[in-house]
């Protein structure tokens, strides 16, 4: 009986050990790949003082000459393939930021440790749905859409949730998720009713049509519901958004490249901050309603010319930002700007640009902030590239950039807000009165 005994632990790890062969030979092929983003470097004024960057939006901002964060992105990604056939793809997104921006779990005091951005599971080529990728967990949307020039995600859909990609309706591929998202700030914050578990989240469902009718134009659809918190009462709980995209062939049909052009509007929950977005809507009023336009394009133009554009404009009626202010009030924006690129050896180049903003805002952060006027900001930029091309990675840079503002902006400028004390700080840049700036930097851009 104690021989019989001994026999079990060791009959139980070659069953083990037989499953674990077994499942292997399903699997018939397996594929690790690691992808990431790196920026760092250092920007510094004419007086050597360290500096932030210059922009007035509250996302984005004219980047060539303007980062003073360093981010870390790596990416992580297995690939299954069964002996059927099915396809699964495991990704990660382990990113550290020395700024944490955008994200949804900034969870430390000093917001720079490491986060896990993504983590999720896909499912491909199975045998009811062969064109369809089926995923769950914590990713990005595979359609979100930014500017590298202004350094802003207007089409961006993050979170937890599930959905699938590509599927043929016949006159439109269709993409639909849903996503779960509470930005940083709010992770904390009860539901009204403190009898309640957990914190509000925004969800979000996202329905792309793309190709419509085998034209360039894709379609996108957004709900989102929100439950109402104790930091905002009366806020929206809903809203719903649409974006419409027509792709051009080349650079507005006259060269090559690439070029879009985009309409965004957002009502309740769907506008303001989270025009385009899930998550940064909290303090929306129900009747808050937002308007955008983009142009964004890269034109190649051949002798080693290529030229990057972006521009947009927004208008938004009932706005306010993330206050309880009963009502809100008008914000206008606008930016335009250009990026020549020029390759002059294989591994040197050339890059120069201009910038332009504008913010007409009537309440700046909801405490009378000065909100009113426009920011020129001029970059050249000698660059070490790796291979020959605007996209091509790593660049090591150095650069000059000069800015110039109105005083109307300077508190937009700064953006220095205090929560205790519901104030804007003085900050660097307009402190002393000044309305230009002369800034310096060494930056290195790596993407694999």
């Amino acid at each position: 009986m104690k021989r019989f005994n001994r026999l079990i632990p060791l009959s139980l790890l070659i069953n083990l050990a037989v499953s674990g062969l077994a499942q292997a030979d399903k699997i018939d092929d397996y594929d690790f790949i690691m992808h990431g983003y790196i920026r760092s470097g250092i920007l510094a004024n004419s007086d050597g003082n360290r500096v932030d960057s210059v922009g007035l939006m509250p996302d984005g901002k004219f980047r060539l000459g303007n980062e003073d964060d360093t981010k870390i992105e790596l990416i992580p990604q297995v690939t299954l393939k069964s002996a059927s056939g099915v396809i699964a793809k495991i990704q990660a997104n382990i990113t550290h930021q020395s700024k944490c921006t955008s994200d949804w779990n900034c969870l430390d005091d000093d917001g720079k440790s490491v986060q896990f951005r993504e983590g999720y599971a896909e499912l491909s080529n199975l045998d009811f749905a062969p064109d369809v990728a089926f995923w769950a967990g914590k990713r990005y949307s595979s359609s979100n859409t930014s500017s590298h020039q202004f350094d802003w995600e207007y089409i961006q859909y993050n979170g937890t949730g599930g959905g699938f990609d590509n599927l043929d309706l016949g006159f439109a591929h269709f993409d639909a998720g849903i996503y779960a998202f509470s930005p940083t700030d709010e992770t904390k914050a009860f539901p009204v009713d403190k009898n309640e578990q957990g914190y509000p989240d925004d969800y979000s469902l996202n329905l792309w049509f793309k190709k419509i009718g085998g034209s360039p134009v894709d379609l996108q659809l957004v709900g989102h519901h929100m439950n109402n918190n104790e930091k905002h009462l009366g806020a929206a709980e809903k809203g719903y958004g649409l974006t419409g995209v027509y792709n051009f062939d080349g650079f507005y049909g006259l060269s090559g490249g690439y070029s879009k052009f985009v309409v965004q509007y957002g009502h309740g929950l769907a506008a303001g901050d989270s025009l385009g977005k899930n998550g940064w809507g909290w303090a929306n009023l129900d009747d808050t309603q937002s308007w955008r336009v983009i142009l964004d394009g890269l034109a190649s133009v051949g002798d080693g010319w290529e030229i990057s554009t972006f521009a947009y404009y927004q208008k938004d009626k009932n706005y306010r930002w993330w206050s309880s202010d009963k009502d809100g009030w008008g914000r206008t924006s606008w930016v335009a700007g250009i990026r020549p690129y020029q390759q002059i050896t294989k591994n040197f180049a050339m890059q120069y640009e201009v910038g332009y903003e504008y913010l007409d805002d009537n309440n700046y952060k909801g405490v009378d902030g000065k909100g009113k006027g426009g920011l020129t900001k001029i970059t050249i930029a000698p660059t070490l590239t790796f291979d020959s091309g605007y996209w091509s990675r790593p660049q090591l840079r150095v650069f000059a950039t000069y800015a110039k503002w109105d005083k109307g902006v300077s508190d937009a400028l700064d953006g220095n807000y205090d929560w205790n004390t519901n104030t804007i700080g003085a900050g660097g840049y307009s402190r002393s009165g000044e309305t230009d700036t002369l800034n310096f930097g060494i930056q290195a851009e790596v993407w694999f």
